[in-house]
């Protein structure tokens, strides 16, 4: 069975970085990730994140040390950006596996987990975009890992692995990310009658925990007066308890989300808890375990005001068990079933994909790549199907992997053929760059677009007329060159600056279409020659 882990790890590598690069960053968050890498690699500045010029201080810079690495490997690009999540993706797939072996002692069972968690649209969403949550989620594995491992073989080594990811947890999301890994390791000793351990180990590995942890906090805070506030009052108390970052949603907003990005798994964990639900609670063994570790986060996440679809990936792993769980029990006719159910999905997103590259939607298709796409997996379903008997349970989780390479075979090509619809501004950055004017004046009204700057490999202005993503912090600055490329349009002088602008000079304007330009702005967009529109995007040069 572990000849054939090595096999999905490597087809799961192969899939997730073959054509990584070829679609353009998209913005906001893969664009801001990429840029605040890129400026912390070019300043060599690793305490200070900056955005633009100006500090970003919201979160740890874990995931900004990443991409700055990768950016030293493979230079700035967007392979580069994206790069070591797939990495991640692949160790975390390994780590269901060896968390799911470790809790039920059965290859077979630990293989179908890993065969699903890969399977699942989220865990494949989260690493095709920049952003801290595949990092977090590996390093929540990661030490649940440590713990069960360390709980079988007591070998002290696991033991300073565990704090050693905690601290890596609390540099890349803060103290958010203790939710599952703590809540997983105290119901496991209360369900077990465990002691509380008091060692030596157990100390110097807390110490060890607080100085991967506090390090970078500690040397910002040094750095910049009233970070300790801004942390704990702007980046915690209000990102859970208000809608500071226009992320509110409703208390059941993931009721309803997480179906769609768990298909069609997320179901089969239903029928498993209605068929084993009494058990669990009565046997308080694992599967309890694992069920209280969901249910906690998944309670805090819903209260919490701040909501966006990827907080909720490391929940994923556990539905992954229980799915896996699940498709043991099953006959052999519920199992042919669940593959036909991935047979009809793999067919509608290949057949679709081929039938609308012969028509002229807004959206591209390369034709010879969608029948490309039909024939071999067309092929793919015929073999598996001919080769694994219906009797065999891995079989469903089998095509749930092909369904998945499926759709991101599917994506990276529409993705290329379609980058501004995706929101990515690379075609309107590749524009500006042909017009061969590398002094000329960039700004963006009401919108921030750290991906130009990236791309243009300068500085933008942005100008800020009330939206909040325009609205930067610069209370940590310590002089005022930040404002050289951020224009407040509710100061007199600053709304000045912009009439007073020389349009002899190469000047690029840009603005939303569904955005309109206040009296100053329209009189200067006039006076610029040209107009040309983008999708979503107007461009005035």
């Amino acid at each position: 069975m572990k000849n054939k882990l090595y096999i999905l790890l490597v087809i799961a590598f192969l899939a997730l970085t073959v054509m990584l690069g070829n679609w353009g960053l998209t913005d906001s968050s893969e664009a801001r990730y990429a840029q605040i890498g890129k400026e912390m690699f070019v300043n060599n500045d690793y305490i200070n994140p900056t955005l633009l010029g100006i500090k970003h201080l919201h979160k740890p810079p874990v995931t900004y040390y990443i991409t700055a690495f990768s950016y030293q490997i493979f230079g700035v690009n967007e392979f580069a950006a994206r790069f070591f999540m797939q990495l991640a993706l692949v160790l975390q797939i390994l780590l269901v596996f060896k968390i799911a072996l470790l809790l039920y002692k059965n290859e077979k069972l630990a293989f179908t987990a890993a065969l699903i968690y890969f399977s699942l649209p989220i865990t494949v969403i989260a690493v095709r975009t920049l952003t801290t949550d595949a990092y977090l989620t590996t390093f929540i594995l990661a030490a649940i890992f440590s713990w069960l491992k360390y709980k079988e073989d007591q070998k002290y080594y696991l033991l300073y692995l565990f704090y050693f990811f905690l601290g890596l947890i609390f540099e890349t999301k803060g103290p958010v990310g203790f939710v599952v890994p703590l809540t997983f390791v105290i119901t496991h000793k209360i369900i077990n009658k465990e002691k509380i351990e008091l060692s030596i180990h157990q100390f110097l590995g807390f110490l060890l925990f607080l100085l991967v942890s506090a390090s970078w906090y500690i040397a910002a805070i040094q750095n910049n007066e009233g970070l300790f506030d801004y942390f704990f009052n702007n980046q915690l108390v209000e990102r859970v308890a208000e809608n500071k970052f226009k992320r509110g949603k409703p208390f059941y907003y993931y009721i309803l989300l997480m179906p769609l990005i768990g298909l069609p798994w997320l179901f089969y964990l239903l029928f498993y808890f209605k068929k084993n639900l009494k058990t669990i609670f009565n046997e308080k063994k694992n599967d309890f375990i694992l069920l209280i570790t969901f249910l906690v986060l998944f309670v805090i996440l819903s209260i919490s005001t701040s909501k966006l679809i990827l907080y909720v990936l490391p929940l994923y792993f556990v539905i992954a068990i229980f799915s896996a769980k699940y498709i043991s029990e099953c006959s052999e006719k519920t199992i042919k079933i669940l593959k036909n159910i991935y047979i009809i999905l793999i067919s509608t997103i290949t057949f679709s994909l081929f039938i609308l590259s012969f028509f002229n939607f807004e959206l591209r298709v390369n034709h010879y790549f969608a029948v490309l796409v039909l024939v071999i997996f067309a092929i793919v379903n015929w073999f598996l199907n001919k080769k694994i008997a219906n009797s065999n349970y891995l079989k469903p989780a089998y095509f749930g992997v092909v369904f998945i390479i499926s759709i991101m075979m599917s994506a990276n090509y529409l993705f290329k053929d379609n980058e501004l619809k995706i929101n990515s501004v690379k075609p309107l950055a590749a524009f500006i760059e042909q017009q061969g004017n590398p002094n000329s004046e960039v700004m963006v009204y009401n919108y921030l677009l750290p991906s130009l700057s990236f791309y243009l490999d300068k500085e933008i202005t942005t100008i800020n007329h009330g939206r909040y993503t325009t609205q930067r912090e610069v209370q940590f600055e310590t002089n005022n060159l930040w404002k050289k490329h951020l224009i407040n349009y509710f100061d007199t002088e600053d709304r000045a600056r912009i009439l007073n602008m020389d349009v002899e000079k190469p000047t690029y304007l840009i603005k939303r279409k569904k955005d309109v330009f206040p009296d100053t702005l329209q009189v200067f967009a006039n006076k610029l020659k040209n107009k040309k529109d983008f999708e979503t995007f107007e461009l005035y040069y």
